[in-house]
């Protein structure tokens, strides 16, 4: 499709997105009395979530079913009834009249992100490597479902068992929109791009903002300059790989390939060494969202991005309106946010199950620093309302989804493992007791933000009284004594993290900071305390090691980080340069600027090579690989997504997880369309029920099976597997006629006479071209009516 062509299906998704956004402003605008801006700009991300959450809630406790019809007039009667009411209260619109500009503001700036995402999606759509398939199918199924959870296209007769949410809400766009799932797959990574972005840039604008509130000067220009930094550091920078490398070879650095130079080399900086039980290094990811929308994987972690950072915001609402007094009326003003904020935390239990203690544990901060010494009891009230919502929220999806962490009691004394609580915990929860991050691998990652934090903690020392400042001799002894017990116990994050934490907790206490300076320090603390967390401790899964738990905790800190560094930086500078002078303070302006010249590297470089050079703009559907591979392929997949029913299955090989084999993924049937196979990628299937021994175990049993009936399908066995899966689709293609690459060995080929067996057992061929066959069960009363 023509790159006009692509933009307008782009606009018409935007317009949905827009529309649910506007139409449930009015619960956003009561969920944020203490925003400068009364949430404008995070109106998209908890717009959408408000939209769709109902529904899914609705679909997800079985009260009805998941439809089109559900998710138009739902937020159509709620929107209209809220608008209604809180035209009633005589607020929202006078608000909106003061601040025109504003409500304009970011919705534009929202769409210029999306589309310059749009079109540099364009030059690279596929959905073909790294977890792409696994999200194109997730995304597929949700579009198709019409119950929730909706059902596992690689596990067949059995719900997703995952945190799906996130697919759930941009499958309600391309439904509303009537967009193709290929299509959907970029403008989902879009719209994510874009709303994360202006989530960012209006939490840092609203902490300026509120920096001056009260002031003779409005702070405009300063707000603006927090909201660029907020969107800047975000996703306008990488870590610090790219200008090492730069420095230390520029050519090589320029003419690397994405995956072998900086392009995927920035996301693995940390190596460990001598976990249990691995003979060699084992990496952890180290995204940044950057990295992350370069390599366009539609997963939970990116997908929930925008909500986890409107959950920043709305945690800085919460501090702002306790701190200015605003909620000192009892509990009453402050049911709205606590409801809204638990809602949010809730669904990001299905969204991206690892965001959600940090997000109760952010609104829980901003609720707590806000209330100063308000009555325990309204406090104790108040996070019950906030827990209770989130609880009630994520209730439908708790009950269906069995989490895939913790070990086997092997091991564990019995009179510990049987405990009830303490012996899930010891099971769930490891312990690193191998050499840590190293010092240079921190610094790599997180020298840029060390440095902003530098210049806050410099700004609240000058603000601090001389009294009150800690003493210069033990802030110097403090720094060898942690720098030798860091390394004495390979815990170098100890002094690399550990003191600037240490020292800012220290002077956000003693410092007379207004608000916005609390926020903002509270927030970088915060952040540097997640970081030390996959220091100590990991989350038990299938990797046995603390990869997953660096990668979540990491992606949610750089979004902290991120919010809290922009406004730090404008912010701490007029302190700065009404103590130590002009001079002094553009030089350190001007060495920050450096560094963030040079982590500015890594988006053009990394989008450069990912792109081939911006060689060729193929649109946006994500699936038209399969076609331009192989036309037969891609025809029979279309016939199937446009033929096949709810709770119909399609028999295709099984496949291993990442294969590629002649230009398409395995499973790329399921993967296409959505329709349920008996067994898909294996090791995901591993992960996520690796909490339900019963399927577990069934993994490598529905693999036996669709081996059987491929090879041989006249027997009686096939005949019974095929009745026992409700298969209605049996498919023969590329990889069932010729297999996959070596490394792969879970079936394919089957014996090409085997394979015309099935039309002689009655199954018709329902779909022919080139060397696919599709048959289809000879029992289907629509059968007659089907098109060849």
């Amino acid at each position: 499709m023509s790159v006009a062509g692509s933009l307008t299906q782009a606009l018409v998704w935007y317009g949905v997105v827009l529309t649910l956004s506007a139409l449930l402003y009015p619960a956003v605008f009561r969920a944020t009395p203490g925003l400068p801006d009364r949430g404008l700009s995070l109106a998209g991300p908890l717009g959408l979530l408000f939209a769709v959450a109902g529904p899914w809630w609705l679909a997800a406790t079985g009260i009805t079913r998941f439809t089109d019809t559900l998710l138009v007039a739902f937020p159509l009667v709620i929107g209209v009834v809220l608008w209604v009411w809180e035209i009633r209260r005589g607020e929202i619109l006078p608000y909106l009249r003061r601040n025109v500009a504003t409500a304009l503001l970011w919705p534009t700036v929202a769409l210029a992100l999306f589309l310059g995402y749009v079109v540099f999606r364009g030059f690279n759509p596929d959905a073909a490597y790294t977890e792409k398939p696994m999200d194109m199918a997730m995304l597929a199924s949700a579009i198709r479902a019409t119950e929730m959870p909706p059902p596992d296209p690689w596990f067949a007769g059995e719900p997703i068992n995952y945190y799906y949410l996130g697919y759930v809400l941009m499958a309600a766009l391309a439904r509303i929109s009537g967009t193709t799932p290929g299509v959907a797959f970029s403008l989902s990574l879009a719209t994510t791009f874009a709303y994360a972005t202006v989530a960012a840039a209006g939490t840092a604008t609203n902490i300026v903002r509120a920096a001056y509130a009260g002031k003779p000067t409005n702070g405009r220009g300063s707000a603006g300059l927090g909201g660029v930094l907020g969107a800047f550091l975000l996703v306008g920078i990488g870590n610090l790989v790219a200008p090492l490398r730069f420095l230390r070879d520029p050519s090589a650095t320029l003419e690397a390939g994405w995956w072998t130079g900086v392009g995927w080399q920035a996301s693995r900086v940390i190596v460990d060494h001598g976990v249990p039980g691995s003979s060699g290094p084992r990496p952890t990811i180290n995204e940044f969202p950057a990295f992350s929308f370069v390599l366009g994987d539609l997963h939970p972690h990116v997908l929930a991005y925008p909500l986890f950072i409107a959950t920043i915001g709305l945690a800085v609402g919460l501090f702002f309106q306790g701190a200015s007094g605003r909620s000192r009326g009892g509990l009453r003003p402050l049911l709205s946010p606590l409801a809204a904020s638990g809602i949010v935390a809730g669904t990001l239990y299905a969204i991206n199950s690892w965001d959600l203690p940090t997000a109760l544990a952010l609104t829980g901060g901003g609720l707590l620093l806000g209330a100063g010494r308000c009555q325990l009891r309204r406090v104790i009230a108040a996070l019950g309302v906030l827990v209770g919502a989130a609880l009630l929220t994520a209730l439908p999806f708790a009950l269906d989804y069995t989490p895939a962490v913790g070990t086997s009691a092997d091991g564990i004394p019995s009179w510990i493992a049987d405990l009830p609580v303490v012996g899930r915990l010891v099971r769930t929860i490891g312990i690193v007791i191998w050499p840590r991050s190293a010092a240079t691998s921190l610094l790599t990652i997180y020298g840029l933000f060390l440095g902003i934090t530098a210049l806050l903690l410099s700004a609240l020392w000058f603000l601090s009284p001389r009294w009150r400042r800690p003493a210069g001799g033990l802030l110097a002894a403090a720094v060898p004594i942690a720098v030798g017990i860091g390394s004495v116990a390979k815990f170098a994050a100890l002094w690399v993290i550990g003191l600037p934490l240490a020292l800012l907790l220290l002077l956000l206490r003693r410092a007379p900071a207004e608000p916005a300076l609390r926020a903002t320090g509270a927030l970088l603390a915060f952040g540097w305390a997640l970081v030390l967390v996959p220091e100590v401790a990991f989350l038990q899964d299938a990797f046995g090691d603390r990869m997953n738990t660096v990668f979540k905790v990491y992606f949610q800190v750089w979004a902290i980080l991120a919010v809290a560094g922009a406004s730090a930086i404008v912010l701490a500078l007029p302190h700065l340069r009404s103590v130590l002078g002009r001079a002094p303070t553009w030089a350190a302006g001007g060495v920050l600027a450096l560094v963030m010249l040079g982590a500015a590297l890594y988006p053009p470089l990394s989008a450069y090579r990912w792109t081939d050079g911006f060689r060729e703009w193929r649109g946006l559907d994500a699936l038209a690989y399969i076609a331009n591979t192989a036309p037969a392929e891609g025809a029979a997949i279309q016939w199937l997504a446009e033929n096949a029913r709810p709770g119909d299955v399609v028999l295709e090989a099984p496949g291993c997880s990442y294969g590629v084999a002649a230009g398409l993924p395995h499973d790329r049937v399921s993967m296409a369309t959505g329709i349920p196979t008996v067994i898909g990628w294996h090791f995901h299937e591993y992960q996520w029920r690796s909490g339900r021994p019963a399927e577990l175990a069934d993994i490598g049993q529905r693999q036996e099976h669709v081996n059987a009936i491929y090879s041989d399908p006249a027997s009686p066995m096939a005949r019974d597997l095929l009745e026992r899966y409700r298969v209605r689709y049996i498919y023969v293609g590329t990889h069932e006629r010729e297999g996959y690459e070596p490394g792969c060995t879970v079936g394919p080929p089957y014996p090409a006479e085997r394979l015309a067996a099935f039309e002689q057992l009655g199954w018709p061929r329902v779909f022919e071209q080139g060397d696919v066959v599709i048959f289809e069960r000879p029992d289907d009363p629509n059968l007659a009516s089907r098109p060849n």
